[in-house]
């Protein structure tokens, strides 16, 4: 692998392990940091709450101004040890650990996360811990020292997965990944990566996707899987902006860059390294814009611009010096000795491959890779063997659980052999006695019950039937008569008065008028509720009769056929009940059905009576009527029931109404 493409490696490394541990916004984080710089402001009590503030503000600008980070840190190191509040301290060390090493003092930061590790682990805080672990194994990577970065991440895995702790697994893992890009083992880098992706959506931890998308898209290039590679790429710079976070966004765009470059295609990969630099640069990430800067000086190489990659090279070699970064080093010495070699600058060419050499040897040798391998090996065996371990403990556990089981079963065999040929013959016996009681129980209590249904059933009909005839009786024989009378006064009053002004001559005839429609009225109420054509010639022509009087001003036709009941007369009972259906069936189609022809017929056979009633109506659905049906239906089912016959509804929305009656009945002589 050329220098150019594994730097591209490095760099995907480092920018990836930077800015998933303290993402830059822009405006919006300066907004932040204002706000909670105020709300500091406004507890000025010296506890707890006070320093959690001050970690919340100095996160914040972190984000936005490196450097003012350090004074709210101060302040917190210094009230959580007057308070000697350990877990703040460790937490303040973390932080101070992060600000340094965006500032580039990759020892000092070493120096505080090792200090807050320390801590940590005296408190117990496993979540503290492996945040410091993660932190101590970043420093060290950004110090060229893959084989210790390995060694912390490898125990920041381990302590996540001891406490299923899906965030700090999504983080370690995601760091394992970048490492093995680091060393060039993309298929394990890739697997590692996929499962931080996991981890980090199953823990709602999203903050890591843009970093882990990137990752994916250097490992995916660097085996030439350039589509994936792309799809990763863009995937990340996406998440990055939907989460407002600019320094992932830099990272995400040189990646991009780097794939372009890969691919020959350097105008594209040069504007979306140019694209990163601008932020890096207005972030003040000096460490970011020297990688960034590197990698320009390389694109620069490829499109023939050697004086423009020599000055890429030369500022890349400072940014990288200012903050140790070996690797940086070594690739920017090899940068500067090609570019001056292509300007015939022959012996600055020389002495920057004479110092660049110097550097080679301390980074990312065979041994160093071998070491990392050895860790990852070593820990994927005692994973395996812990997990063997618990098989083997589970198995015994279950395998002594088994053998108590078959001593307690052997024993309740033999004791229940003995009885059992006995207890089964009795119980068998015992349970055909009882199933034959309760059975003949059952059938006597359905009977009681259906006999007391129809019982109610009768007495209620009954009792509805007389209840109609008195209120019919009334009114035709009292009501009637008086309104007889009425009208006979009114006309003797009218004889004797003789002829009358226009004034109450017209008040005389409209009481006249008034009288006699009242009595239309009565009289119509009182032979709906008992007809008298039903009681002197039977159902079919009482059923002519009260059609004959339904209201036509709509248009509304009529139609009654009978079969088979020309000379016979059904039980009156059966006539009752039946013509108190028709007539509820009857007013339902005139009030809801808006139909304009109603048809009726009624077939008698040898055993059973069939009367159909059909309507051009608007329809409804059975089904939605449910048991909250109205009083009209259910008075109907119950009267059917009564006659021991069935009322069958076929009807839908749109396609008018039929309903049949069916009742089983005996001849009567007429």
């Amino acid at each position: 692998m050329s220098f150019p493409f594994r730097f591209f490696s490095l760099a995907g490394l480092l920018a990836c392990l930077m800015p998933h541990l303290a993402p830059a916004q822009s405006a919006a984080g300066r907004l932040k940091a204002d706000s909670l710089a105020a709300v500091v402001r406004a507890h000025p009590a010296a506890d707890t709450g006070r320093i959690r503030l001050l970690h919340n503000w100095a996160d914040a600008l972190l984000q936005t101004n490196v450097d003012q980070a350090q004074k709210p840190l101060q302040e917190a190191l210094q009230l959580s040890r007057r308070l000697r509040y350990r877990a703040g301290e460790a937490a303040t060390l973390g932080l101070q650990s992060l600000t340094v090493q965006k500032q580039g003092e990759y020892q000092q930061a070493l120096a505080l996360a090792n200090q807050s590790l320390r801590l940590y682990r005296q408190a117990g805080d496993s979540v503290g811990t492996g945040r410091a672990y993660g932190r101590q194994g970043s420093v060290y990577a950004m110090l060229g020292e893959p084989e210790a970065a390995a060694r912390t991440f490898l125990a920041q895995l381990r302590l996540a997965d001891r406490h299923r702790d899906d965030a700090q697994r999504a983080t370690a893992n995601n760091s394992l990944g970048q490492l093995m890009v680091m060393v060039s083992r993309y298929p394990e880098a890739i697997e590692y990566l996929q499962q931080a992706k996991t981890f980090s959506q199953r823990s709602g931890n999203v903050g890591q996707l843009p970093s882990i998308y990137r990752t994916l898209s250097s490992a995916y290039s660097s085996l030439n899987q350039f589509p994936e590679a792309t799809r990763y790429g863009q995937a990340a710079l996406q998440a990055a902006r939907q989460q407002g976070r600019d320094a992932d966004e830099a990272s995400a765009l040189k990646s991009l860059g780097k794939i372009e470059f890969m691919q020959g295609r350097y105008q594209a990969a040069r504007d979306y390294l140019q694209r990163s630099i601008d932020i890096t640069d207005r972030l003040g990430n000096r460490a970011e814009s020297g990688r960034n800067l590197f990698v320009l000086g390389n694109v620069q190489n490829r499109m023939q611009d050697p004086k423009g990659a020599l000055r890429s090279y030369r500022q890349a070699l400072q940014a990288m010096q200012h903050i140790g970064d070996k690797q940086g080093i070594q690739m920017a010495y090899d940068g500067i000795a090609a570019a001056a070699y292509n300007l015939d600058l022959m012996e600055d060419a020389f002495q920057a491959q004479r110092l660049g050499a110097l550097y080679r040897d301390t980074v990312l040798n065979e041994e160093t890779i071998a070491k990392v391998q050895e860790m990852q090996t070593r820990y994927e065996t005692e994973k395996k063997e812990a997990q063997n371990q618990l098989l083997r403990k589970q198995q015994l556990v279950q395998q002594a659980q088994l053998r108590t089981q078959q001593q307690v079963i052997r024993r309740r065999n033999t004791q229940l052999l003995a009885g059992l040929a006995v207890a089964l013959l009795l119980g068998a016996v015992g349970w055909l006695l009882y199933n034959r009681n309760r059975l003949r129980q059952q059938l006597e209590l359905e009977q009681q019950r259906q006999g007391l249904e129809r019982q109610r059933a009768a007495a209620v009909l009954e009792a509805e039937e007389n209840e109609r005839r008195r209120i019919g009786s009334d009114l035709h024989d009292g009501i009637g008569q008086l309104l007889t009378a009425a009208k006979l006064n009114l006309h003797a009053l009218e004889r004797q008065l003789g002829p009358q002004p226009q004034g109450p001559q017209e008040l005389l005839d409209n009481a006249l008028s008034v009288v006699d429609e009242s009595f239309r009225e009565v009289r119509g109420i009182s032979h709906n509720l008992m007809p008298n054509a039903l009681i002197r010639r039977g159902l079919v022509q009482a059923v002519r009769d009260f059609l004959s009087k339904l209201p036509n001003e709509n248009g509304l036709r009529v139609e009654v056929e009978a079969f088979g009941l020309d000379d016979m007369r059904l039980d009156p009972t059966v006539e009752s009940v039946l013509f108190r259906v028709i007539q509820e069936l009857v007013q339902n189609i005139v009030k809801h059905a808006q139909a304009s022809q109603i048809s009726l017929q009624v077939i008698r056979n040898d055993d059973e009576l069939t009367v159909m009633v059909e309507d051009n109506g608007v329809g409804f659905d059975p089904q939605a009527l449910g048991p909250d049906a109205g009083i009209g239906l259910r008075n109907i089912q119950t009267r059917m029931d009564y006659l021991g016959g069935h009322a069958h509804f076929d009807a839908a929305p749109g396609r008018g109404t039929t309903v049949t009656l069916e009742v089983p009945l005996q001849p009567v002589a007429a």
